[in-house]
């Protein structure tokens, strides 16, 4: 079982402890030499694009009971910069870095993580970088981008084409960093319906590779991982390169093993492989040497959640995502990571555990984290990034 640390980098401003952007940032980078030292695998960084208060104000607020900003880092790759000169070995992992829009579409976002991918050689220590891709998590962070229905046609079919435009951005950026010299009249045609209507590409663009040259090295250092389960978006994607799938941690178990048969059976018969390392997944994690703090504290995490997102999404009940999440004491939680648990984690499972969840507290996220590197992880193989 692999263990690395995921963190949202946001900003809540309903805690007890209020937080500015520099103190937030303060905090992930003391929890992030700490993670460092502990020996987890990677650190996964949330990214997010705008304004969420500002974003109220639109026609269609997304999140309108949230208070503050669910993510601070909107540029991943001058983040990888900062984090890999403050650490000794941890691995560097976007959850998820948006080729759509927030990024500026797939020929920037391409071109962007490339360097980061060349300028990782000239590090002490060259890291593992796991970049996670996908549209983004909110529709106005991709708008300002031209990614919205162009005419009446579009607005009926945007759920397909949302899709297609996902499809076509992986192509692209996936081609790109690869060093392929390609123009928009190379990437993959497609249709939008069974009528075989044409879909029209978002980026038109003359033949271009991107520099400087990746060496063997590079590119070996370097794994995607496409957030999406959508089969289209998975067929798109792994015509160019073998990528890892990521997944949120309010999925039910039978979901999670769905997929990866889906994914073992899709490799039958190929070159590549399947394993279930390969669909890293966060899991919120209360820890604490007492079973009641870590219960009182998944209870007054998750209130604040389902506050937050009262209106905008379809969240589970309460006693649902405590069962899906890691509480208790040591023990307890030793015994929750068993393959015999309700839970079904699996011992090859890469888990990226999120101990910072509605929390502000550094202090307290970094004793979470400590006691779980320190008694908990050493009873289960292979922190291997």
């Amino acid at each position: 079982m692999k263990f690395d640390i995921f963190h949202s980098i946001g900003r809540i401003d309903t805690l007890p402890k209020q937080l500015s952007d520099r103190e937030v940032f303060e905090g992930f980078f003391e929890q992030l030499s700490l993670a460092d030292a502990l020996g987890y695998g990677t650190i996964w960084a949330a990214e997010s694009h705008f304004s969420c208060e500002v974003q109220k104000r639109h026609k269609q607020p997304v999140i309108p009971n949230y208070q503050g900003e669910v993510g601070l880092n909107c540029d991943s790759a001058q983040l990888a910069q900062v984090i890999i000169s403050k650490t000794k070995r941890i691995g560097f992992g976007t959850a998820i870095y948006n080729i759509v829009g927030g990024n500026g579409g797939p020929i920037a976002a391409a071109d962007r993580i490339r360097s980061l991918a060349f300028l990782n050689q000239f590090a002490d220590q060259p890291r593992n970088l796991n970049i996670g891709i996908a549209s983004g998590r909110f529709p106005f962070i991709n708008r300002p981008f031209g990614i919205a229905p162009r005419n009446d046609f579009e607005a009926k079919n945007w759920q397909t084409y949302s899709r297609l435009i996902l499809c076509e951005a992986s192509e692209i950026f996936l081609r790109l960093f690869q060093g392929q010299a390609i123009s928009s009249m190379d990437v993959t045609r497609r249709t939008v319906d069974e009528a075989g209507t044409p879909y029209e590409p978002r980026w038109q663009f003359d033949e271009m590779m991107l520099v400087p040259k990746l060496s063997d090295e590079d590119l070996l250092r370097t794994t995607f991982v496409l957030g999406s389960h959508d089969p289209l978006a998975q067929d798109a994607a792994l015509q160019w390169a073998d990528c890892d799938i990521f997944n949120l941690s309010f999925t039910a178990p039978d979901q999670i093993d769905a997929v990866h048969e889906a994914m073992r059976r899709r490799y039958e018969n190929t070159n590549r492989s399947w394993h279930r390392s390969r669909m890293p997944r966060t899991v919120l994690t209360f820890i604490d040497e007492s079973s009641q703090r870590a219960h009182e504290r998944a209870e007054k995490c998750f209130d604040i959640y389902i506050e937050a997102m009262r209106g905008t999404a379809a969240v589970p009940d309460k006693a649902i995502l405590m069962s899906r999440a890691l509480i208790g004491d040591p023990q307890e939680i030793r015994e929750q990571l068993s393959p015999e648990n309700p839970r079904r984690l699996h011992q090859d499972d890469r888990l990226m555990l999120w101990f910072e969840f509605n929390q502000s507290d550094s202090d307290a996220v970094c004793q979470q984290m400590r006691i779980f590197g320190e008694k908990v992880a050493p009873h289960f193989s292979g922190n291997n990034q």
